[in-house]
């Protein structure tokens, strides 16, 4: 059937404090309150009043980049190594760490830390160790992970703890190219990189004996832990089915009882459900039970309303464990051509959104967590109804906010362009990351699509991927699981949904990836004018957007069945195979926005209202007013009409570009409206009245208007702080983005500006990077440059200046917030600067300076071997998309 443009939700998320003065800015409607972000713990929301006690466990570690004899060992002298607090990303990375430019290789983290008890059990949760880990407990080996994007937990035997002392726990993390596990493919081949170490949360949790398992340790397969599963829903109504297994490490058999409490969002009762397990010393249990619940607050992507099941397990009528698990209540369903239902409705919409890789500038792949949320707000802010996980399992403080921002989201197994069918390890280690990946994320309400395949990888067995989709159902025997690859592979697996399905096929399908394969020069060079810096300025932004508006155009023409589609990507990341970073995204690495993500956010309805986030009708003028500045005026807007008036003039009322009717919001552009000789010649002496004001107007009525004033005279520095509400917190590695912007004699800022600034920053703070990676001072990229600050383990006063050398200087001052855990660390002394270690790179020099004919023929041939490899990787890159652009005609 013909697909009719509906009213397309719309969800403007502005960030309480971001985008201020260090971003144009845009004009908008009202804010609602609300709920405060909150973070899980290994899957989990603890209570204070739990005997299961958990402990932040990420700050003081002593670190070693190299490798180095006995530093698992108890008594190693690991004085002299470097202090960091996780995450950690081995070392301070400059703006573009692409090109083989970071450390691959082995490092040692060690920790000296006293426990608060040796009763019980004693468990540590690691979100994610980049490569290979293994663990060491007072010099005992305690367990190895292969795999750099998954949760794995240590086990602690607490015989093996001290009583009343110190215990040293030492990892060894190695980030080097194996082709034995996933991905597999080496980096140099790689569009993305393996920025290594202990990059993701580490939590200390002690339970006793009597205790909820964990997903990660459990044999039963949908098991472990607590899993929340809707079947159905009616209306307003829903059956809720809640798994809990239950482990008993104690000396004897025990009789037990299992409390479920299904509680809203702010903790009231709704239903309580208790049954009875028995569970044999040394084993485990599940229990399951039904919960049929009336007039409840249903899930949606535009009212992300969640629920909790509260868990308790008692013994004798006294609770030895509980914990909360976060779910909403909602069932997805793919319905052919009518769509994508969601609680037996169809959406309404198509679903757009962007990919989005998890780096970030500097610090690599170690972002902390309420980075992680503000990536998800402002993607949700930038239009994004999807974010589709590129390539691997993105952080689970990312998947808590998609949750509380209605942003759905894809999980993927780890790959690309790669399958080891020489190697038993690999196809094991797939399978195992596939359990585990449902495990992880099957209590989350915005998760939509499974991605087991490995990505772009046509030649993996069929009968690999048909086991993916097995395990993938077994680990999630509900409605609403949906395993996903391209359509050719999807087929031969026997797949529930396909990536560039034409509208010819069977099952419902999305568009993965648009917006860039199509634009670039070849997949070798890969030159293009979607990929643009923002200090390039105003004519490359407004060819990024002016790509991206057509492409926008395109994915909206296409019937329900094509479900909608993500661009490539949302922002800019590191690559391993290119000298150049990614930079097509809507924001740069700096999370700074492009002219593009205002046109994405335009595409909101005025109408729509989200808790927490600022919706309503927008302006945005894409022009800067500089003696560079083009002539025409491209103005975003989510408005019927912008009126446009310039030097005291209204120039007119136009409606959006009509040659593109499919896309909600097209861009409204008024011709040959600037230009600079006009203000040289008739403006001179009375530029600070030279406004440009563009007024939004639905009805024939005016709702909303933004003003771009004429900068004049560079005088001097604005500081403001990116924190989007969410504060910073003291743990030793929240951090926060300070922007400063170059501005004029009244506060306007200078996008022309090219200048060094130099911060500086007193209390309990410290700036991320220095003069050696260029972050401080850093030169300004569209008048603006930003420092990263982090804080301590001490809440406090912080205070960041910013200088340049000849114009007036700003500080702004904030304070730190504690730490939303209790932290598990022995204070050690003062921190000491990160030591570099042993880098091992190809064409580094070694130290042997050989220089003979042998050694240059070598090299020679290792060059012309690298260059067939990254032509075989752009070749791929091209068939790849041929095959997309064939799937998807429709």
């Amino acid at each position: 059937m013909k697909y009719k443009k509906s009213a397309y939700p719309k969800v403007l998320l502005l960030a309480l404090m971001s985008l201020s003065m260090s971003a144009p800015k845009v004009v908008m409607g009202q804010k609602t309150v609300g709920p405060k972000p909150a973070f899980s713990v290994a899957g989990f929301y603890p209570q204070s009043d739990s005997p299961r006690k958990v402990y932040n466990f990420n700050p003081g570690w002593r670190f070693f980049k190299g490798n180095i004899k006995g530093a698992e060992q108890v008594g190693f002298n690991d004085s002299a190594w470097a202090q960091v607090s996780l995450p950690d990303g081995l070392e301070i990375l400059p703006e573009n760490a692409s090109g083989m430019r970071n450390y691959q290789g082995p490092a040692w983290y060690r920790k000296t830390f006293k426990t608060a008890s040796t009763n019980g059990k004693s468990f540590i949760y690691f979100e994610g160790v980049m490569g290979k880990a293994v663990v060491y407990l007072n010099g005992i080996k305690v367990k190895e992970h292969f795999g750099g994007y998954l949760p794995f937990v240590v086990d602690i035997d607490n015989s093996t703890l001290t009583k009343n002392g110190n215990n040293v726990i030492a990892v060894l993390a190695d980030n080097s190219n194996d082709e034995s596990y996933p991905p597999g493919k080496a980096q140099d081949n790689l569009d993305f990189a393996y920025l290594g170490g202990i990059y993701r949360d580490v939590y200390w949790i002690e339970t006793p004996s009597l205790h909820l398992s964990f997903p990660e340790l459990s044999k039963t397969i949908a098991g472990g832990g607590v899993f929340v599963a809707v079947k159905d829903v009616n209306g307003n109504s829903a059956n809720i089915e809640v798994r809990t297994e239950v482990q008993n490490e104690g000396n004897a058999d025990v009789k037990l009882s299992v409390r479920s409490t299904l509680e809203d969002r702010d903790g009231k009762v709704i239903l309580t459900k208790t049954g009875t397990l028995k569970v044999i010393k040394g084993g485990s249990q599940q229990m399951i039970q039904q919960l049929d619940v009336k007039n409840v607050h249903l899930w949606h992507p535009d009212d992300p309303y969640l629920h909790f099941i509260k868990t308790e397990v008692l013994e004798n009528g006294k609770v030895v464990d509980s914990y909360r698990t976060r779910f909403g209540i909602r069932l997805f369903e793919m319905r052919g051509d009518d769509g994508f239902f969601v609680n037996k409705k169809y959406i309404g919409h198509k679903l757009s959104g962007v990919n989005r890789h998890q780096d970030y500038v500097y610090v690599g792949n170690a972002v902390p967590n309420t980075s992680q949320y503000r990536d998800a707000k402002l993607l949700r802010e930038a239009g994004s109804t999807i974010v589709r996980a590129a390539h691997y399992p993105l952080d689970p403080a990312f998947m808590d906010a998609c949750d509380e921002l209605g942003l759905l989201v894809t999980s993927a197994n780890p790959g690309w362009q790669f399958y080891n069918d020489k190697d038993p390890r690999f196809e094991k280690f797939l399978a195992e990351d596939t359990h585990n990946l449902v495990r992880r994320d099957r209590n989350r309400a915005a998760l939509l699509l499974w991605e087991t395949a490995i990505n772009e990888t046509p030649w993996q067995p069929a009968s690999v991927m048909n086991n993916l989709h097995r395990i993938v159902h077994q680990e999630f025997p509900y409605p609403g699981a949906f395993t996903a690859a391209d359509v050719d592979e999807a087929k031969k697996a026997g797949f529930d949904f396909y990536y560039h399905g034409g509208m010819q096929e069977e099952k419902n399908s999305f568009t993965r990836e648009y917006g860039d394969g199509g634009e670039v020069d070849n997949f070798y060079s890969q030159n293009a004018m979607s990929r643009v810096k923002r200090e390039w300025g105003e004519l490359a932004l407004l060819n990024q957007a002016n790509i991206r508006a057509q492409g926008l155009n395109e994915i909206f023409n296409t019937p329900p069945k094509r479900i909608g589609a993500a661009l490539w990507a949302g922002i800019d990341h590191q690559r391993g195979y290119h000298p150049d970073p990614f930079l097509g995204g809507l924001l740069d690495v700096y999370r700074m926005p492009r002219y593009s993500f205002y046109l994405f956010k335009s595409q909101y309805d005025p109408s729509f209202k989200l808790p927490g986030i600022e919706t309503g009708p927008m302006v945005y003028i894409a022009h800067e007013l500089t003696q560079v500045s083009g002539g025409d005026i491209t103005v975003f807007s989510n408005c019927e009409e912008v009126r446009l008036t310039w030097l005291g003039k209204v120039i007119g009322t136009v409606r959006p570009d009509s040659t593109m009717k499919n896309m909600p919001h097209a861009p409204f552009v008024f011709k040959n409206v600037f230009n600079f000789h006009e203000i040289s010649t008739n403006w001179r002496n009375k530029t600070k009245e030279i406004n440009l004001i563009a007024e939004g107007l639905i009805g024939g009525k005016v709702v909303v208007s933004s003003v771009k004033k004429y900068p004049e005279r560079t005088t001097g520095i604005k500081l403001d702080i990116d924190s989007a509400g969410l504060g910073l917190y003291a743990d030793g590695s929240d951090f926060i983005p300070v922007r400063a912007t170059i501005v004029d004699n009244n506060g306007v800022a200078k996008v022309l500006a090219s200048e060094n600034v130099h911060f500086e920053v007193e209390g309990e703070g410290t700036v991320i990077g220095s003069e050696e990676n260029q972050a401080n001072p850093m030169k300004t990229q569209f008048g603006t440059a930003t420092v990263l600050v982090r804080a301590t383990t001490r809440a406090g006063k912080i205070k960041v200046k910013a200088y340049v050398n000849g114009l007036k200087a700003d500080e702004i001052t904030f304070n730190s917030i504690p730490a939303a855990l209790p932290l598990l660390f022995s204070d050690q002394s003062k921190p000491i600067a990160k030591n570099p270690g042993p880098i091992s790179k190809l064409g580094q020099d070694t130290g042997n300076q050989k220089k003979s004919a042998e050694m240059g023929e070598v090299k020679d041939l290792k060059d012309r071997i690298k260059r067939l490899e990254l032509e075989v990787t752009s070749r791929d890159q091209d068939i790849m998309e041929l095959r997309s652009k064939k799937d998807s005609k429709h």
